[in-house]
């Protein structure tokens, strides 16, 4: 009947939503973000690193989930916020968004394909420990599937940090799919340091 026509909708659209909340769909408040890695220069075995000096630069897109009630143009990165790439600790690249950029949108600058955010980290003049560049060499000549590096994101948020961390690799798709990045909020009263452009970003 009509009762129970309109009770089981609004039962659905509530269990629609837990659903949603519970695997990680996320909110505009607390967005759920993702990384992927679409592509990598500086870093070919072969030629760049038998040089003592890397000059990596990584292209890199940032999924910003806002669940059932947010909108491509709401998810941005906001002035101030940057991103650094490491591998097994030893920082590789970074950069730091100059304005506020969308996904997907008009609004803003830079938007990207729908739900993401493309920023692009470069280094300069990096220069890897003897057992790292083996390793990273040993990964992209003989790994079971493409390097994985650590990306970092920092975010301005209601006065304080979120810090992202996300695990990703070059060309995969699926992580903007996979598991979200681990978010944590710090008071800005920590002296957080990265580098971008070879001069330290420091919050």
């Amino acid at each position: 009947d009509d009762t129970c026509g309109e009770f089981c909708a609004a039962a659905f659209l509530v269990v629609v939503f837990v659903v949603a909340i519970l695997g990680g769909a996320g909110t505009p408040e607390n967005p759920v973000y993702h990384v992927g890695i679409d592509a990598v220069a500086g870093l070919n075995p072969s030629t760049d690193l038998a040089r003592p000096a890397l000059y990596p630069e990584f292209d890199l897109r940032v999924h910003i989930g806002q669940g059932l009630w947010g909108h491509h143009g709401d998810a941005c990165l906001e002035l101030g916020s940057s991103v650094a790439v490491s591998y097994r600790r030893v920082p590789l690249a970074a950069a730091a968004v100059p304005s506020r950029r969308c996904a997907g949108s008009s609004h803003g600058s830079g938007g990207g394909a729908a739900g993401s955010v493309p920023v692009v980290a470069r280094g300069s003049g990096v220069r890897l420990p003897g057992a790292v560049r083996d390793a990273l060499a040993r990964d992209l000549w003989w790994g079971f599937g493409p390097a994985e590096f650590d990306v970092s994101l920092t975010v301005p948020y209601q006065g304080r940090w979120k810090v992202v961390s996300c695990k990703a690799k070059v060309g995969d798709a699926a992580a903007l799919q996979g598991g979200p990045c681990n978010v944590t909020v710090v008071e800005p009263t920590l002296n957080l340091v990265f580098w971008a452009d070879d001069l330290p970003i420091r919050f």
